[in-house]
């Protein structure tokens, strides 16, 4: 404007600026059209029959309507005031004759057969008619326009399917712990397809819970996500710490494709301690604030830091969709990680609390959240035995499961349970030198530790019919649901677990 015409308006269908037409596959003539642009010469004072964003009309039989089936532009060389056409486009015909407007020339924005828009240029009193040669600029224009509009339709029909693939990826219910209650997340309704929140039981009643993000969009992103969630979740229940699960997200080997986390921040709480280790990282991960002069982790190292968790307290963990953590840094917290405490928990359950954060997000952001309230298991469920690092000690360490499970009403568990200690306390003392803790929870599940200060985990063998010993950790992993390893500051835990399953009621 006003090279071409003395004003113009672009209409643009619902598949350019609605991801859900854009994925129908419906036909331009199926769908609605929208005013898309308007521009009139400086100083011409030109109504509009549509403002920009509204629905407009484009009736049968009138040169609007025509480019949506044929694909060719429409010349109206002299527009009369008594053309048949006018009457069927109400809005229109009244203000062509306010502005006095003469000549008419309608464009298709088409690109492979898909009309996507039309753009439509008027001249007025003072102004030549169109001519053929004014088609070549007005094409020319159209078509550059109609290939912005298709990358810009491809680009919602990708974070579409995108957003499609992430729902379907991620639970709509995280799985029942006792560790926390009423898990809630949000992820971002802006085109965020590489976001994730994921809820992880750990053994010895503990949980993991995790944020995180990935570059890019559409459907790579979402199948990145995909791959690094499953990724974490691999490592997180092999018992890594969360620090090392940071770690190894930046190796390119460690995670398929290559792909790293914009973003991950990964909590593990445990409802027996009332304590949280939290660990942040990402591609560029950034250190706390208030991190100088060499403080705080080395770019690309994870941000590790522990805190304690009163029983009622709502865990939020915030992350940000441009690999930022929206959270505020508290004094001993990790950045993106906040602890609402009991006393102002109370009155606001977890999706309350996600709520207000988002209200009090800064303008323009939409971050991802995960919200849940913690449990501390009851003193009673938890029962702890310092064990002598000497082989008579084996049957006291027997006797005290076995009084503990009559106490405790599970007489069933009480020979397996037994015969678990009697291994892995054994084991502990044939190959450690320190001190050894023999700890039994009651939780869904009644789990067995025994930690030492060895660092080296045990594993089962083969034995031969004639060897004397080997089949211990072999009978244990028949007889318990699940066993495994998990290496600590001062050594090791090794652990298993065995199904409480709750009385038939009569």
């Amino acid at each position: 404007m006003p090279t071409v015409a003395d004003f113009a308006a672009v209409e643009v269908s619902d598949a350019t600026v609605s991801e859900q037409a854009a994925i129908s596959g419906l036909p331009a003539t199926g769908l609605a059209f929208r005013r898309g642009a308007f521009r009139a010469a400086r100083g011409a004072a030109i109504p509009r029959a549509y403002e920009v964003g509204e629905v407009s009309s484009l009736p049968d039989r009138t040169p609007y309507h025509a480019p949506l089936t044929d694909l060719r532009p429409h010349l109206v060389l002299n527009l009369r005031p008594q053309t048949g056409w006018l009457t069927r486009d109400p809005v229109r015909a009244p203000l062509l004759r306010i502005s006095g407007t003469h000549s008419l020339l309608v464009m298709p924005l088409d690109v492979g057969g898909v009309v996507l828009g039309i753009a439509a240029f008027y001249r007025t009193t003072g102004s030549p008619a169109f001519s053929r040669a004014d088609l070549v600029l007005a094409g020319t224009l159209a078509r550059k326009a109609a290939r912005l509009l298709d990358g810009a339709r491809r680009r919602l029909v990708q974070n579409a399917a995108g957003r499609i693939l992430q729902e379907a990826l991620l639970a709509p219910q995280g799985p029942r712990v006792s560790a926390i209650e009423d898990p809630r997340g949000h992820l971002p309704s802006s085109a965020a397809p590489g976001a994730w929140v994921d809820v992880i039981p750990l053994p010895s009643a503990r949980v993991a819970l995790v944020t995180g993000t990935v570059r890019g969009q559409g459907l790579s992103a979402a199948t990145a996500m995909s791959q690094l969630k499953a990724a974490v979740r691999a490592l997180v229940l092999l018992d890594m710490s969360p620090g090392e699960v940071i770690s190894r997200l930046h190796r390119p080997a460690a995670t398929p494709a290559g792909n790293e986390a914009d973003r991950c921040l990964i909590v593990v709480y445990d409802p027996v301690a009332c304590r949280c280790t939290v660990a942040c990282g990402g591609c560029t991960a950034a250190a706390s604030p208030g991190a100088a002069d060499g403080d705080g982790p080395a770019p690309g190292e994870p941000e590790v830091t522990e805190c304690d968790v009163p029983p009622g307290s709502v865990l939020v963990l915030s992350c940000g969709t441009d690999g930022t953590h929206a959270g505020s840094h508290e004094a001993g917290q990790v950045t993106g990680l906040r602890v609402l405490p009991a006393a102002d928990a109370a009155a606001a359950d977890p999706a309350t609390v996600l709520d207000g954060v988002l209200r009090t997000a800064a303008p323009g952001t939409d971050p991802v959240l995960l919200a849940a309230r913690t449990r501390c298991l009851d003193s009673d469920d938890v029962a702890t035995r310092e064990v002598p690092n000497d082989p008579a000690a084996v049957a006291d360490a027997r006797d005290w499961a076995d009084r503990l499970l009559t106490e405790w009403k599970l007489p069933e568990l009480a020979f397996t349970t037994t015969l678990v200690v009697s291994e892995l306390v054994t084991n502990a003392i044939r190959y450690s030198t320190g001190p050894i803790r023999l700890r039994l929870i009651r939780d869904r599940v009644l789990v067995c530790e025994v930690s030492d200060s060895c660092s080296a985990a045990p594993h089962p063998r083969h034995a031969s019919p004639s060897d004397q010993d080997g089949r211990g950790l072999a009978i244990v992993a028949q007889l318990t649901d699940a066993q495994g390893t998990r290496y600590t500051a001062t050594g090791k835990t090794v652990w298993a677990e065995q199904l409480i399953i709750p009385p038939v009621a009569a």
